[in-house]
């Protein structure tokens, strides 16, 4: 995540707000098990290709917009790396706050939130020493924003909030995530909450 200034332009930030085929760091879901996710390459292409209006916001504030695809202060570019996105935040005294947020290094991460696209939207798998491992493969992206604690050390992305399935001996993947599926909606929309994820991890030591 970086801040870009031009002679005579206002300055832009840029940065990758999602990062192919890349695990993230343990984080742990609102039930209280612990699992790790990755984000397959096609996992936004319908966003992308419908021109939805996806927002940026700081820290995930939504009274402190600085960008839209709609208006083209916000730019998202799919590359063989991840999504690159380019913010072209507002003079207003948050934008400001986040352009020198970035540029002295304070803030070095991305994060997003979005909406799973039904039950084949992603998927469950039992991962190395029972860790959960979660693929998402269809998604419909809303938001994305700089914000303080990235969860992925190879992006500058963050995570969001989800169940996660308790895997026993005999259970098979799916049948796992169908315990999930059976207790909400696919259609929820998953908001990114790292900072108390953390805290409650600390909480637990």
């Amino acid at each position: 995540l970086e801040v870009r200034s031009a002679d005579g332009q206002p300055p832009t930030i840029h940065g990758y707000a999602v990062v192919f085929d890349s695990w993230s760091e343990p984080m742990l879901g609102q039930n209280g098990r612990l699992f790790r996710e990755r984000i397959l390459p096609t996992a936004f292409d319908r966003t992308l290709s419908a021109g939805t209006d996806v927002r940026a916001l700081w820290n995930h504030n939504s009274d402190m917009p600085l960008g839209r695809t709609r208006n083209g202060t916000l730019i998202i570019e799919r590359d063989a790396i991840g999504l690159r996105v380019s913010i072209t935040p507002p003079e207003t005294t948050w934008g400001r706050d986040a352009v020198e947020s970035i540029r002295r290094g304070d803030v070095t991460g991305m994060s997003f939130s979005f909406q799973v696209n039904g039950r084949a939207g992603h998927d469950w798998l039992r991962g190395e020493n029972g860790l959960a491992e979660h693929v998402l493969i269809d998604a419909d992206l809303y938001e994305v924003s700089p914000v303080v604690f990235p969860a992925y050390r190879a992006t500058s992305v963050d995570v969001r909030s989800v169940e996660v399935p308790e895997f026993s001996e005999s259970e098979s993947d799916s049948q796992a995530a169908d315990e999930i599926d059976a207790q909400r909606d696919d259609g929820q929309v998953a908001v990114v909450a790292v900072l108390r994820q953390r805290l409650q991890i600390l909480a637990e030591r």
